[in-house]
């Protein structure tokens, strides 16, 4: 019988997974091991975003470097300013709305991300948002300059870049089937979301000891 690591090489603060579930929620076998605490606060900003909107949009996305060195990748301050700059442009959609109809659903804005190093050996960021579904309920056309989400999502991105929209084409990547609708009424539709991002999760990919971080979430 094969010895399984019960915490990660590289880190030894962070617990390997290998089972087929993760608090009653399949996960993507293939990929296993995961880290427990990835799968810990996925699952909790998920279950947060429920409690605070009885529908919720999730989308999972990936967001990469442009292949030349022009933009520092070796800290994470690149996703902060993408999450401060998505988290506005999408808070301002909502105000504009409820200036327009003062009815219209607004929204929290969570998210998960992971930061992985591909062969090549530049980084790139695995990314979940959850919104209020009745304030948003699609990704909408691949076209930036469209006032949808992924227009918002890939203006942000080269906002974080600090780079012109027309130079960041092919850096943001919609997977196909990317977006999930959750409720608590619907446990296959959250039980395939789980599938889907569990593999952010996976221990495969990620590299520890730089200082950092490789996992990050909303709060409360």
């Amino acid at each position: 019988m094969t010895h399984q690591l019960k915490r990660h090489p590289d880190n030894s603060n962070l617990h390997l997974h290998y089972e087929s579930t993760f608090r009653g929620l399949s996960v993507l076998t293939r990929h296993a091991p995961f880290i427990t605490e990835y799968l810990e606060g996925i699952h909790e900003t998920t279950q947060l975003a429920l409690r605070a909107h009885r529908q919720v949009f999730a989308v999972r996305f990936d967001l990469h470097f442009p292949d030349d060195d022009s933009v520092p990748a070796s800290d994470n301050t690149v996703i902060s300013r993408f999450v401060d700059s998505l988290t506005f442009r999408i808070q301002s959609a909502r105000e504009r709305s409820r200036r327009l109809n003062g009815t219209a659903h607004q929204t929290d804005v969570r998210w998960c991300w992971v930061r992985e190093v591909g062969r090549e050996g530049r980084p790139h960021y695995h990314f979940v948002l959850l919104l209020n579904r009745d304030a948003f309920n699609t990704v909408g056309y691949f076209d930036s300059a469209r006032e949808n989400t992924y227009g918002r999502i890939h203006a942000a991105w080269a906002s974080a870049l600090r780079m012109p929209i027309d130079d960041t084409n092919g850096l943001v990547h919609i997977p196909e089937n990317s977006g999930y609708h959750l409720s608590q009424d619907d446990p296959a539709e959250m039980d395939r979301y789980f599938v889907r991002v569990s593999y952010l999760c996976k221990a495969a990919t990620k590299v520890y000891g730089n200082r950092c971080r490789v996992f990050g979430c909303s709060r409360g």
